[in-house]
């Protein structure tokens, strides 16, 4: 019953804000956006310190190849500014994606047994294997809890959690996915690394902090 009033805002939702958005991808800009303070991260997954003084918000869709694409990218920020950069997702599955939500609930029940990372990793790689069967099998290969994760897909008691997300986002204006938002600027697209560093390192002259980034390992 839960799964079906859940599918049922969702599809309400999606049939709102269907009109014109624009195709994945197709921007890559960076923009203005509300502060960071009105991006609430509550508990979403998150890697780097809470208190670090650059903090990255995505809007993923876990069935979308450039977020794929932009998940190498976003690590490589947190490695290349040890302390000083947070990543924090947000789940944002596309109505033109007919996997992603069920993958983003997947996602959610192996964060709730500590692997959320390790499953956002699998599925990523595997786009094209996103049915149910697919999720039950890399829960095995992480040794997750079988019965809780498949009780967690089955139930659709985690569809509230990503559907506050996207409402969130719908709030942010976010149309499009990958859609990051560091300190409050929106980044739109899979934008390459040192374009992410640029704003960076901007966002750390302005907190006071050495804007310097660890170089890359040779």
């Amino acid at each position: 019953m839960r799964r079906r009033i859940v599918k049922a805002l969702l599809g309400l939702f999606w049939l709102m804000t269907a009109v014109g958005t624009p195709a994945i991808g197709a921007e890559n800009r960076i923009e203005g956006t509300p502060p960071l303070r009105l991006i609430e991260v509550q508990d979403s997954p998150a890697l780097g310190p809470e208190n670090a003084p650059v903090t990255v918000v995505e809007f993923s869709d876990l069935q979308c190849p450039y977020c794929a694409q932009i998940s190498s990218t976003l690590k490589s920020l947190v490695q290349l500014y040890p302390g000083r950069v947070r990543w924090v997702f947000k789940h944002f599955p596309l109505r033109i994606h007919p996997d992603a939500s069920l993958a983003h609930e997947a996602a959610l029940a192996a964060h709730e047994q500590g692997k959320f990372w390790e499953m956002h990793d699998l599925l990523l790689s595997n786009q094209g294997r996103l049915k149910r069967d697919d999720l039950i099998s890399y829960a095995r290969r992480l040794g997750l809890d079988l019965q809780a994760f498949a009780n967690d897909l089955d139930s659709g008691r985690l569809q509230a959690r990503v559907l506050r997300d996207t409402l969130q986002g719908r709030s942010l204006r976010v149309n499009t996915t990958p859609t990051c938002f560091i300190n409050g600027k929106r980044v739109v697209g899979a934008q390459l690394l040192s374009r992410f560093r640029q704003v960076i390192d901007r966002e750390l002259v302005d907190s006071t902090v050495i804007p310097r980034a660890t170089p890359p390992m040779p």
